[in-house]
């Protein structure tokens, strides 16, 4: 017999609700979300730009690899190689992102069953959509660095152009991997351990990362620097998405008792994906110090650097696109879950508010204490 769960039909914001929400409640809870994704996006684009520098025995190094620029760049400081082992590599993420985009799109149901192909639709498209984004990213990057050699081309509208679509993807990633993270914890989650806002709250986050790095806020003499600072503001939906995967107990596979061909969704998450998922979303994380070790404190030349970058993206970024593959499969082909279960982690929401808010609170202690 299997064992399943119910997915309420209805959300309110950060929090799960069968029953529908009066039209005030609703109004109050929609604008209970707004203010907290505003917050939340002024706030963590805030910290991007304050962590670097902050970093244990890194403030030297950031200090000088992280000059700000608003894409206005000089033969002085910039810094923004052009050797075919830099867009080479880029052009080669391309073609794996989107590879792997449309194997998520196309991950249906083996007997194409019309029912459970609309049922994994929303992750399919959000999935295909994030690995997309990384694709127009390096596509545009591979360009930017084959045809852009010189400080004069830089400064160009032209160029700009062309690194706002490269960076720009990488701060609306944030918005797909959110998304994510909803369809995840709707499908394979426990109702109330991680908060559900409504669908619109990582599309307004990402469009305010997006939009900042558009004005410039996330310009820096050395462009690379621009995806680090990007990448930063991905924390709180990385996070996200961890969690509404990760915030459960999952039974052991020798404990799985279920007539073949009547598997759930939830039942058919191997263990093995499981890790690629968390460690493909959380392993970008050291490339941040790491950086600037490389820049500074090595002999490594650029176009050596980015191709280490480069490597190490397409590990992550397609464990993230293997492991979204396998969970779209596993929706397309498993039986709905209609039951409840018991003896969850009930640890959850708090432990979300916790990380997310730790590193906010952080960054202010830190600026009351310099205005003390």
């Amino acid at each position: 017999m299997t064992t399943a769960i119910k997915v309420p039909s209805n959300e309110k914001c950060f929090g799960t609700n069968e029953r529908k929400a009066a039209p005030g409640t609703s109004a109050t809870n929609a604008l209970t979300c707004f203010i907290i994704a505003a917050v939340l996006s002024v706030s963590m684009l805030e910290f991007s730009l304050w962590f670097p520098y902050v970093l244990p025995g890194m403030v030297s190094a950031a200090l000088k690899t992280y000059v700000p620029a608003f894409y206005a760049y000089d033969d002085e400081q910039t810094q923004f190689d052009n050797t075919p082992w830099t867009y080479n590599t880029d052009y080669l993420l391309t073609i794996v992102m989107s590879i792997l985009a449309i194997k998520c799109i196309t991950a249906y149901s083996p007997d194409n069953d019309a029912q459970k192909n609309r049922r994994s639709l929303h992750l399919r498209l959000y999935s295909a959509s994030l690995l997309i984004c990384y694709a127009i990213s390096t596509l545009s990057g591979a360009w930017s660095h084959q045809h852009f050699t010189s400080i004069d081309s830089m400064n160009t509208t032209r160029f700009r152009i062309f690194w706002i679509t490269c960076v720009g993807n990488v701060s609306f990633a944030s918005c797909y991997m959110g998304l994510i993270g909803r369809e995840v914890q709707r499908h394979f989650g426990v109702p109330g351990a991680v908060p559900m806002p409504p669908w619109w709250f990582w599309p307004m986050y990402g469009c305010y990362q997006a939009l900042a790095c558009g004005l410039g806020y996330i310009s820096f003499k050395r462009p690379a620097c621009d995806i680090f600072i990007a990448g930063i503001t991905q924390f709180p939906s990385t996070f996200y998405c961890i969690g509404a995967l990760g915030f459960r107990k999952w039974p052991s596979s020798s404990k799985k008792r279920v007539v073949v061909g009547k598997e759930t969704s939830f039942e058919m998450v191997g263990t093995m994906y499981r890790l690629m998922y968390y460690v493909g979303f959380i392993s970008n994380a050291p490339l941040l110090p790491i950086y600037p070790i490389l820049v500074q404190y090595t002999n490594m030349t650029l176009g050596a650097i980015n191709t280490f970058l480069h490597c190490w993206l397409m590990i992550t970024w397609g464990m993230q696109g293997i492991s979204l593959i396998h969970l779209c499969r596993a929706i397309s082909s498993g039986e709905k879950r209609l039951e409840s279960e018991t003896n969850q982690f009930k640890g959850g929401p708090l432990l979300f508010y916790t990380v997310v808010s730790a590193p906010l609170l952080l960054m202010a202690v830190h600026k009351l204490y310099l205005n003390a």
